[in-house]
């Protein structure tokens, strides 16, 4: 085996039943085909013309399209257009009879992917269709592995922050225990009063506490509850595997008062985060996703900060103040002569910290690659903000200067993937 195919065999894995929707007008040569593929294992659907081949298509449950070129009404180019305006993923294999340069070129733009040219050979047809499939298997593996990718990342950063978590937790906790002990020991206090409420003193005394001490205690106490549901829902949140739609509502400003209190249980009294919104309004995207993206710049942020603020104490220098500022805006589009270009967000978590030597800046979004101390980063943080971005039709960008600090900008369309394109 050779080494490209030990690579797929790693992401490659047993799928279902595939379907191919073949397009072919001439009876005879599409009777061939279906045997040829369903010998081969694949269920088939057939077309004989691009019309109809359009609305099955739509139907969706299509692993890969086989198609015609010259065909009654739309042609086979035609269909290829079409189909890659609602899907631009599956891969199409052209037939034709007609080999020439042009309508190569044609096809390629359209967004066929590969081509079988008549008289029809049965090994180069049925190699053509498992190369198209085994291309359409990686790229799903591929996903799911970026989804595990993403959800054993998420799970890191929880197993990070939950030292600071179990203190955030614990504080709370034990308020809430010592007002109910105090309280416990006012009742203890008011039994042998109440046996003598004929006395004035007596009465006073447990009106103050029923009216006032236990009141106030109350009330620090289901503030301390409030605390604590806020930051087991918030790791709930953020643990969720499951899938939203990209394109739901998502306030940034409640996604990153989530991020911002899981991170803060991380930062010491010495770093503060500062928060600056302009023209700010609700953007399509994914709520958790864009969460995970906001806690692990956090998180990079004050682990950079932190390790210059202990440089600088090791010199002498004790002052330093670290701060993380969050800031977020909505540019609009233009009016152009082809229409309305897409609002933006823009997105810029800046720290003061160490900053990013000039020969590492290149390569923070690389997987598996990091600037921390061996034991103390994934490598996939960075990565994979750059991913979900990514999906969501964005990009994002890094400037930081060695002793400086370092700025991450994101750059979100504010309708979404979808619209961004």
């Amino acid at each position: 085996m050779d080494e490209a195919s030990e690579f797929s065999n790693l992401f490659l894995e047993p799928m279902g039943q595939r379907t191919v929707l073949l397009v072919d007008d001439d009876r005879i040569v599409a009777e061939y085909l279906v045997k040829l593929l369903e010998g081969a294992g694949y269920k088939t659907i057939t077309c004989p013309d691009g019309e109809s081949a359009f609305e099955r298509f739509e139907e969706g449950g299509i692993d890969l399209v086989i198609t015609d070129l010259m065909m009654p009404g739309i042609s086979g180019l035609d269909l290829i257009r079409k189909i890659r305006l609602i899907d631009k993923e599956v891969n199409i294999v052209v037939i034709t009879g007609f080999g020439n340069m042009e309508i190569f070129i044609d096809t390629v733009r359209a967004g066929a992917g590969d081509f079988i040219v008549k008289p029809i050979e049965k090994e180069q047809f049925l190699k053509a269709v498992d190369r198209a499939l085994e291309k359409k298997s990686l790229s799903e593996s591929l996903i799911a592995r970026t989804r595990q990718l993403l959800n054993s990342e998420k799970m890191a950063t929880v197993g990070v922050l939950s030292t600071g978590i179990a203190h955030e937790i614990n504080n709370p906790t034990t308020f809430i225990r010592t007002n109910l002990q105090l309280m416990n020991e006012y009742i203890k206090r008011l039994r042998p009063r109440l046996d003598k409420l004929d006395d004035r003193k007596n009465v006073d005394v447990t009106r103050n506490i029923i009216l006032k001490e236990f009141p106030t205690m109350i009330s620090e106490a289901l503030k301390g509850t409030e605390r604590i549901e806020k930051i087991v829902s918030g790791i709930k949140h953020y643990a969720y595997m499951g899938e939203e739609p990209l394109d739901d509502s998502v306030d940034l400003r409640e996604v990153i008062a989530q991020a911002v209190n899981l991170v803060r249980s991380k930062l010491r009294r010495h770093i503060t985060i500062k928060e600056s919104y302009l023209n700010l309004k609700e953007i399509k995207g994914q709520f958790s996703k864009l969460e995970q993206v906001f806690v692990n710049l956090l998180i990079n942020a004050a682990d950079a900060v932190e390790e210059k603020i202990k440089r600088n104490r090791a010199s002498g220098d004790g002052d330093m103040a670290g701060e993380i500022d969050v800031s977020a805006t909505i540019f609009e589009g233009d009016e152009t002569a082809e229409g309305r270009t897409p609002d933006y967000l823009i997105l810029t978590f800046y720290d003061n910290g160490e900053g990013i030597e000039r020969d590492k800046i290149n390569r923070v979004f690389d997987p598996f690659f990091t600037t921390k101390p061996i034991g103390k980063g994934t490598g996939l943080g960075l990565y994979l903000c750059y991913e979900i971005i990514k999906q969501h039709g964005g990009d994002i960008t890094v400037q930081s200067s060695r002793g400086e600090g370092t700025a991450f900008i994101i750059r979100l369309p504010v309708e979404g993937a979808a619209r961004s394109q």
